[in-house]
């Protein structure tokens, strides 16, 4: 089951968050391993926008996942949905999170 971890996202600023990967408190090393995000309206909505998700130290179970300011910039503001899968080394897929990702309004940008 999925963690559920709510997110704020600004509206025309780079977006990052880290993560690290543990299993029975215990730090994962995830070489070979993959993530994937996206990002909806809704969960009715038929498109998305990705998030890229990059490992940033295997050994530590260190990845990001990040939009750029002009990803965000096409964003309107309100509250959106999103989650996050792993895949492990022999294709097992998990969804780690999910949850709400609140997009803010700024006045820089707009």
């Amino acid at each position: 089951m999925a963690a559920i971890y709510n997110i704020t996202i600004d509206k025309y600023a780079d977006f990052k968050r880290t993560f690290q990967i543990k299993e029975d408190d215990v730090i994962l090393d995830i070489t070979g391993y993959t993530f994937d995000a996206a990002l909806k309206e809704n969960y009715q909505a038929t498109t998305d926008v990705d998030f890229t998700c990059s490992i940033t130290d295997a050994g530590a179970g260190l990845f990001t996942m990040t939009l750029t300011d002009t990803q965000t910039g096409n964003l309107t503001p309100g509250t959106w949905v999103y989650d996050l899968r792993m895949t492990d080394t022999t294709g097992k897929i998990t969804r780690m999170f999910e949850g709400k990702a609140f997009v803010k309004q700024g006045v820089s940008g707009s």
